[in-house]
């Protein structure tokens, strides 16, 4: 079991920013811009979030132009892990 593997990807995922970044990517694939509009934060800001997310090797790029588009390497699994940490919150 690679443990500080599975650290890094919870670090990565641990911060509500991230967490959007992800719930969003979930449902396909997203421009910098776009995720800007969605997150409501500067371009710097959110280019920063994706930088963390791309470093743990959870999401990856395509560049279209000028403009990079990212997308979950593996949403199935992404997808899974905020299910059961949804479970963990009480409301």
């Amino acid at each position: 079991m690679d443990l500080e593997g599975m650290a890094n990807i919870l670090r990565a995922l641990g911060h509500p920013t991230r967490l959007m970044i992800i719930s969003e990517l979930i449902k396909g694939q997203r421009c910098v811009g776009e995720m800007e509009s969605i997150l409501h934060t500067s371009q710097a800001n959110t280019s920063q979030h994706l930088a963390i997310l791309k470093t743990s090797g959870i999401v990856d790029c395509r560049h279209i132009g000028n403009t990079r588009c990212y997308f979950l390497k593996e949403p199935g699994r992404l997808e899974g892990i905020l299910e059961r940490l949804e479970g963990y919150i009480t409301k």
